[in-house]
């Protein structure tokens, strides 16, 4: 099969479809990635053809919006970015041949989607996050401070999927429907129900132990491990192994690969460290513009898959990505989340006992002592542990994905049956 994927998001949203298509390939059937020109290089990598969406510039200024990163005005700026990009899909679905027998998108790969649904192509909307889903039972965490609305009355949750229902059947529907209506397809009547949830296939890549099934999840629904190997790391940079190996493992401090305005969470690893004592490695696209201690250290970017293994325990923003890999490397986890699924993860971090959702404590002093109770507690050592043993993707799990998709491909996915 030729597949055509089309992740939407940052490089936590795209290294999931990399994976997949690397199971794929192993399987016969050829890759075609769409992607912003920012992450040409990770399909390069690997091998597979990719077709740029957009441009460069698109990307940057999306990521150097401070407001991305803000509860609720986040959620406004990313629907913005999706509206913004559907004319680029077109273009780019065009420019890739149109020809395919399987589309693979991520939660806001809508455009594609529907390039896929008036090309007669089967697709299958993969969801990377349990927010994503609906559930009164387990009522993903919007925000914080709103782990409460979990046991909340019946009447408050429905109000809540109700607000959501209103923001993006106002903002998000009209334009996809224009969009569609260009392609001669039908309008969308209700945006969680018909664009989120309405492929031929839809799977979700967290395992049942991070979110258990919920009775109010769409019919069909497939469920799968994090899209996490486990596997030796790679080699390091020079610079980056020689500081490693020059002292004790470190605390690795990342608020996400598409962050751009990190300086006030750089001073916050710095005071924090000057308190906790140890090292610490700080990883972000931009250098910090605060002189460092030598017991810490700046690199832009390398896989986290590859670095957690050599670090005691991470602070992060609770990206789904960087979380699913710290499970993985069995590292204990202090999340600060930001906006848009972030509360949700570091939520149920902490209710696995792995970390600590730090919303409301990301100052110094708390700081420091959660990662010393990170170092010295043994039921949150325990937890890590159990946490690394499940994490990992099996591969009876890998398989049964491609199976489904190839399932999906061939006519066979549940919302054709």
């Amino acid at each position: 099969m030729r597949i055509l994927f089309v992740p939407f998001g940052s490089e936590g949203d795209v290294n999931p479809l990399l994976w997949l298509a690397g199971h794929l390939a192993a399987r016969g059937h050829d890759a075609v990635f769409l992607l912003t020109p920012h992450y040409g290089p990770l399909a390069v990598r690997r091998g597979f053809e990719w077709h740029p969406m957009g441009t460069e510039e698109d990307f940057q200024r999306m990521a150097g919006d401070p407001a991305l990163w803000k509860p609720v005005v986040g959620t406004w700026r990313v629907a913005a970015a999706m509206r913004e990009s559907l004319g680029h899909y077109r273009r780019a679905f065009k420019a890739a041949g149109g020809r395919f027998d399987l589309v693979v998108t991520s939660s806001f790969g809508l455009a594609a989607s529907s390039l896929a649904e008036a090309g007669g192509i089967p697709r299958l909307m993969l969801h990377l996050q349990p927010a994503c889903l609906r559930s009164h039972r387990d009522l993903p965490i919007p925000a914080a401070g709103a782990a409460w609305l979990r046991h909340a009355p019946a009447f408050v949750k429905k109000f809540v999927f109700g607000g959501v229902d209103f923001f993006l059947n106002r903002t998000l529907l009209p334009p996809l429907n224009r969009f569609r209506a260009k392609l001669r397809l039908a309008a969308l009547g209700d945006f969680y129900r018909d664009a989120l949830m309405g492929a031929e296939g839809v799977g979700l890549l967290f395992p049942s132990w991070f979110a258990a099934p919920q009775p109010e999840w769409p019919e069909g629904i497939r469920q799968f491990d994090f899209p996490v190997s486990r596997h030796a790391p790679a080699p390091l940079p020079s610079a980056l192994g020689e500081w490693l190996r020059a002292g004790e493992p470190p605390v690795l401090w990342t608020h996400g690969s598409a962050n751009l305005h990190v300086d006030r969470f750089h001073a916050l690893a710095v005071q924090t460290t000057a308190l906790a004592g140890g090292r610490a490695l700080l990883v972000s696209r931009n250098p910090p513009a605060i002189p460092l201690p030598a017991n810490l250290f700046h690199y832009p970017h390398v896989p986290f898959e590859d670095l957690m293994p050599f670090c005691r325990a991470i602070v992060h923003h609770a990206g789904i990505g960087t979380t699913a890999k710290a499970f993985a490397a069995g590292i204990p986890q202090v999340a600060i989340p930001l906006a848009h699924d972030q509360h949700d993860n570091a939520a149920r971090i902490e209710r696995l006992g792995a970390g600590f959702d730090a919303s409301g404590r990301a100052r110094p002093a708390p700081l420091s002592r959660l990662l010393s109770r990170a170092g010295t507690d043994p039921e949150l050592a325990a937890a890590v542990r159990r946490c690394r043993e499940l994490a990992s993707s099996s591969p009876a799990s890998a398989e049964a994905l491609c199976r489904f998709a190839e399932a999906v491909a061939g006519g066979v996915g549940p919302g054709r049956a």
